[in-house]
C-alpha cells in the first residue's frame, strides 16, 4: 500500500462502562485492521496508529488527536480509519471546525466501517458536520445524566472519586464504590497526631515523614501541600466531599484554559458516608481551629511576637507587632484605620498577661498544661506497619532466589531486582528505628505537666526565643481580645483572657 492511511482509537462514553480502555480500543483496533484489510487490501502498520488512553473532551485536551491533525497538515496522508466520526470530535462548534478544515484542506479521506467521507464534498462534508454536531448534543446529554447520577450516589454516601484518598482503599460494594482502612490509615493519625498535639507545622511533618523513609503514593518525598490537604479532609471523619473544586473553563489568549478554584460555601456538598473514619470528629475540629489560629511566618525570618495568633482585636482582627529603632515595639490592630482602635506598648500587654496568669496560678494551685508526652499508640502502628513491610520484603527476597534456582529470572534480572529489594530493607530498617525513636513511655501525671509558675518563670528568661514563649502561650491561653476607649487619654486598655 504505497498510500498512508493511520488508525484513530478513542473509548467514548458510550461505550461499555464496564469495560477497560485497553479493552476498548484493543477491539477497535482489530475491527478497523479488518476492515484495512478488506477495503485496502493491506493492515496498517503500528507507527500510523494513534491510541488516546486519556480522557479529554476538547481536541486540547487529547494529545494523541492533535498529533494526528498536525500529520495530516504536513504529510500525505490519504485517510484515517475511525470507528465512528464522532472518535474524533465530540467537542462544541470551534473542535468540530477544526476537525473540518484540517481533513477538507488536506483532502484527507475519513473511513469508517460504514462509511467514507470525503469533505471535499459539500453533501457529505454537510453529513459529516450533522454527525460531529449529533455527537455533541449527546455529549451535553450523557453529561447532565451522569451529573445527576454522582450527586444522588454522593447523598447515599458513596465514594465516587477515581482516585482513594491517602489512607484508604476504593472497593465495589454492591452496584457502588466506598472506602476501606489500609496499611496507610496509620500514617494518617501520624500526621494529625502530630499536627494537633504536638503543633509540628505541615513543612516538619513533611520532613519527618520522609526522614522515616513513608513514602507518599505518587512520589518519592511528601510535600507541604499534600500534607495541609489531608489535614484539611474531612473524609477522614467519614464524610463524602463533593463539587469541592469544580473544573471552570475560561477562554484566555486565544485559548481554552481549564482551572479548579475552590468552590463557594453554598455550592459544596458534605453528607455522611458510608466508609469508616480514621480521625474523630474532635481531632478534626482542633485540625482545623490550628488553620485558622497558626501564624503565618515568611520562610525566612522568625515569630518576634510571642502573642501572635493569640491577641485579636475587639473587631475581631489579629493584633499585629511593629518595632522600629526609633520606639518600643507596639501593638496594632491590622485594620486600625477602620476599627479605630487605638495600639499599645507590647511590654504593657506581656505584663498585663502575666499578672493574669499569676492571678490564675494562685487560684488554681496547680498545674495546668497539657505538655504531655505523645501517645504511643499511633507510633506504635506505624513501627507495626513498617515490620509488617519489612517482612513481605524477605519473603520476597526467598521467592527470588527460588526464582533464579527455577531459570525464571535471568542472572542480570535477579541482581537488578535483589538490589532494589535490598534497598528497600535498608530503608525499611532505619524507618523503623526512626519510629521507635518517637515511642515514649508513659510518665506519671506530675512528670507529664508543666506548672504556671515554671511557665511564667520562662518569660524572664531573654534566651528563651519568642516562637518557644508563642507555644507556652497556646498550651495555657485560647484567645486574648484588645480593646481601648478611643476617648481615654489615660492610656487605659483592657484584656478579655480566656483559658484553655
Amino acid at each position: 500500500m504505497s498510500e498512508k492511511y493511520l488508525i484513530y482509537l478513542r473509548k467514548s462514553r458510550s461505550d461499555g462502562v464496564h469495560e477497560t480502555v485497553e479493552d476498548i480500543l484493543a477491539k477497535h483496533f482489530r475491527m478497523l485492521q479488518d476492515y484495512a484489510e478488506l477495503k485496502l487490501g493491506t493492515s496498517v502498520t503500528e507507527e500510523m496508529i494513534y491510541r488516546e488512553v486519556v480522557s479529554g473532551e476538547t481536541i486540547q485536551d487529547r494529545p494523541e488527536m492533535k498529533k494526528l491533525l498536525d500529520r495530516i497538515r504536513n504529510e500525505d496522508i490519504k485517510g484515517v480509519l475511525v470507528v465512528e466520526p464522532q472518535r474524533l470530535s465530540r467537542g462544541d462548534l470551534s473542535d468540530c471546525g477544526t476537525v473540518i478544515r484540517a481533513f477538507r484542506y488536506t483532502d484527507t479521506l475519513i473511513l469508517t466501517p460504514q462509511k467514507t467521507y470525503d469533505l471535499n464534498d459539500k453533501f457529505e462534508r454537510k453529513f459529516f458536520e450533522m454527525e460531529l454536531l449529533r455527537g455533541n448534543d449527546y455529549l451535553e446529554y450523557v453529561k447532565e445524566i451522569m451529573l445527576r447520577g454522582r450527586l444522588a450516589s454522593v447523598r447515599e454516601g458513596n465514594y465516587i472519586g477515581s482516585v482513594a484518598p491517602y489512607g484508604y482503599d476504593k472497593v465495589k460494594e454492591g452496584s457502588s464504590f466506598t472506602l476501606v482502612p489500609n496499611s496507610e490509615a496509620d500514617v494518617v493519625r501520624l500526621i494529625f497526631e502530630l499536627w494537633t498535639n504536638e503543633n509540628i507545622g505541615a513543612a516538619a511533618i513533611a520532613s519527618r515523614l520522609n526522614d522515616m523513609h513513608i513514602k507518599p503514593r505518587r512520589s518519592d518525598k511528601w510535600s507541604i501541600a499534600s500534607i495541609r490537604d489531608m489535614l484539611r479532609n474531612p473524609v477522614y471523619i467519614g464524610k463524602i466531599r463533593w463539587n469541592h473544586r469544580k473544573t471552570v473553563k475560561k477562554y484566555e489568549g486565544g485559548e481554552l484554559k481549564s482551572t479548579r478554584p475552590n468552590s463557594p460555601r453554598e455550592e459544596l456538598i458534605l453528607t455522611d458516608g458510608r466508609h469508616e473514619p480514621l480521625i474523630s470528629d474532635e481531632t478534626f475540629k482542633a485540625s482545623m481551629c490550628r488553620f485558622g489560629n497558626v501564624p503565618k511566618v515568611k520562610a525566612a525570618s522568625e515569630i518576634r511576637n510571642p502573642f501572635a495568633g493569640i491577641v485579636h482585636c475587639v473587631c475581631g482582627r489579629a493584633m499585629i507587632y511593629q518595632s522600629s529603632r526609633k520606639c518600643a515595639p507596639r501593638l496594632h490592630c491590622a485594620g486600625q484605620v477602620c476599627c479605630g482602635n487605638r495600639s499599645v506598648r507590647y511590654r504593657e500587654v506581656e505584663s498585663e498577661v502575666l499578672q493574669a496568669l499569676r492571678i490564675f496560678a494562685e487560684k488554681a494551685g496547680s498545674s495546668i498544661s497539657d505538655f504531655q508526652e505523645e501517645d504511643t499508640g499511633v507510633h506504635k502502628a506505624v513501627t507495626a506497619s513498617l515490620i509488617k513491610e519489612l517482612d513481605a520484603v524477605e519473603v520476597q527476597q526467598t521467592r527470588l532466589y527460588g526464582f533464579l534456582e527455577q531459570g525464571v529470572y535471568t542472572a542480570e534480572v535477579f541482581e537488578k531486582r535483589n538490589a532494589a529489594l535490598a534497598r528497600r530493607r535498608r530503608e525499611l530498617q532505619e524507618a523503623i528505628a526512626e519510629a521507635k525513636s518517637h515511642e515514649r513511655v508513659e510518665t506519671k501525671n506530675t512528670e507529664k505537666c508543666i506548672t504556671f509558675n515554671d511557665a511564667l518563670a520562662l518569660f524572664d528568661d531573654e534566651a528563651v526565643s519568642a516562637e518557644a514563649k508563642n507555644i507556652l502561650l497556646r498550651a495555657v491561653i485560647k484567645d486574648i481580645v484588645y480593646s481601648r476607649d478611643s476617648d481615654d487619654k489615660g492610656g487605659r486598655f483592657s484584656l478579655d483572657i480566656t483559658l484553655l
